[in-house]
């Protein structure tokens, strides 16, 4: 069964990279998808005069982010364990490892609403890339 409800997404990324630190915040309208019982959050960013397509999967104990523009990224949280992921840039692929030190997840697929905090670190090649916090809410 696939379920498609239109909802109101409020993100803010903080990131952290060679000392320097770095604030995003974005309002959009997106889409609560449940399909196959799993549940997504689909919207676009708006920055600079693109839009960039954003999904997150929110799956229990995990949580996958798809970015697809200039760039394009797969990361999968998982508080348990690190992950690797590709990393797609204009100059080639580099491999990224996804350290996730906080996990935070509440859902109501009924409203449906719901909020994620997550904390993580990226790393490639044994070096820090950065350390990154997103908070994300959303709500019919």
């Amino acid at each position: 069964m696939k379920k498609r409800v239109p909802v109101k997404v409020s993100l803010k990324t903080t990131m952290e990279q060679d000392g320097q630190h770095e604030t995003f915040a974005f309002e959009e309208d997106g889409e609560f998808i449940v399909l196959n019982d799993k549940y997504y959050l689909r919207y676009y960013e708006h920055q600079n005069g693109q839009a960039t397509p954003v999904q997150f999967r929110l799956d229990d104990g995990e949580v996958h982010i798809h970015r697809q523009g200039a760039t394009e990224t797969w990361l999968v949280f998982d508080p348990e364990q690190p992950t690797i992921t590709r990393y797609r840039t204009e100059y080639g692929v580099m491999q990224l490892q996804v350290v996730t030190s906080r996990l935070d997840r509440v859902l109501d697929p009924d409203t449906p609403a719901g909020r994620l905090f997550l904390c993580y670190h990226l790393q490639s090649g044994g070096q820090e890339i950065g350390s990154y916090q997103i908070e994300l809410h959303f709500t019919a």
